[in-house]
């Protein structure tokens, strides 16, 4: 049986939206301030407030009232929650045929990617088959002249460009300059702890 209200005010409407919140087993506190009227039919009334409840930014308590004739006293139809304008809402349901199809239909398109890249890669491997067998009637032959005079040309470009092949092996290092760096660095560390 609907509960009757004496008159389709806000307080009253508030006061029916903390019941129903209540109700459901929430605080008073979770209905918040008025924020708007909307005359549904002829003597349906829905009053919206802001809902306060963690969770649920942007949405909004509704108290739907009917009333007759102006004589007669409001009756509460419903007390919900509404999502409002900056509320989050869960995307629209797909029915799982809908999404087997998507997927089967992806499923093919890899398929066939595949299958294409497999040939594309089968077309290099017979072009470069075919490009070793050019190349394979042909041998290079080296010389012991041509190493040599290699050897001389390098060492001449080194004298040319004032480096002395000598001074380098004796400078040589049998450690990466950067672990000396490191060791002198240790050094100095335990020398400013003996202080």
């Amino acid at each position: 049986m609907p509960k009757v209200l004496a008159a389709g005010s806000r307080e009253q409407a508030h006061s029916e939206a903390v019941a129903g919140a209540k109700a459901l087993g929430y605080e008073a506190t979770v209905v918040g301030e008025f924020l708007e009227a909307v005359q549904e039919d002829e003597g349906l009334t829905s009053y919206l407030f802001e809902s306060t409840l963690k969770g649920y930014a942007g949405w909004r308590w509704s108290i739907t009232l009917y009333q007759a004739d102006a004589n007669q006293a409001a009756t509460v139809s419903e007390v919900l929650m509404v999502p409002g304008d900056s509320s989050l809402l869960a995307p629209a349901w797909v029915p799982w045929s809908e999404r087997l199809a998507d997927y089967k239909a992806l499923q093919a398109e890899l398929e066939a990617q595949a299958a294409a890249d497999a040939a594309e890669a089968e077309d290099a491997e017979d072009t470069e088959d075919s490009e070793d067998e050019l190349v394979e009637g042909f041998v290079e032959i080296e010389t012991e002249d041509e190493d040599e005079s290699q050897a001389e040309d390098s060492a001449t470009s080194d004298v040319e460009n004032g480096i002395d092949a000598e001074a380098q092996t004796r400078n040589a290092s049998p450690w990466p300059p950067r672990l000396f760096s490191r060791k002198r660095w240790i050094g100095r560390k335990k020398a400013n702890k003996g202080d």
